[in-house]
């Protein structure tokens, strides 16, 4: 079923790239029944590959990937497919990670599970801001920047930091913050 409009014409082309298939086929029937074309890659290598074969809308990448993490991923596709906005999954909770992926021109990074509807509407927005990032740069003669393009990228939950676990002790409870860990 097609999003809403009277095409056939998918809203788009989304690679995605996750070695666990349960969840890769969780993207795959969420964002098809927004009305995307999907397709699939279990990691970076055959990916890389397909990106050179296929022209793709967007890529959405998880961090943890085997050999060839989504962060290496995210650096080789800026050089092989500068325009191509490409969103990075992760199941942990870094800041780290949040910050490497921003830095490396992510367009967004995104928390796991990603609610159906905020999967189905980032995507379109961020399709739609590489689609103007490249017609931009066209007109222009500049380098297309789909992640600038995007704007916004706290519109999906942040990861929560670690709890703190001294949350609730008294900063003058000296017992209890200076005893050894483990």
């Amino acid at each position: 079923m097609k999003a809403s409009g009277a095409s056939d014409q998918p809203r788009g082309r989304i690679l995605v790239v996750d070695d666990d298939p349960t969840y890769s086929e969780y993207l795959r029937r969420v964002l098809s029944s927004g009305g995307f074309d999907v397709g699939r890659q279990p990691d970076a290598e055959s990916a890389l590959d397909r990106l050179q074969a296929e022209q793709w809308d967007l890529l959405i990448a998880d961090i943890e990937l085997p050999r060839v993490n989504g962060l290496e991923l995210l650096r080789q596709v800026r050089e092989l497919v500068p325009g191509l906005p490409v969103a990075i999954l992760t199941g942990y909770a870094s800041v780290d990670y949040e910050v490497s992926a921003l830095a490396g021109a992510a367009a967004e990074f995104m928390q796991k599970p990603v609610p159906k509807a905020d999967l189905i509407a980032q995507a379109a927005k961020l399709i739609e801001a590489g689609r103007a990032a490249r017609e931009e740069a066209a007109a222009t003669g500049t380098r297309a920047d789909p992640a600038a393009a995007a704007g916004d990228r706290g519109a999906l939950p942040r990861p929560r930091p670690p709890a703190d676990p001294l949350a609730g002790i008294p900063a003058d409870d000296t017992r209890a913050r200076s005893a050894p860990s483990g």
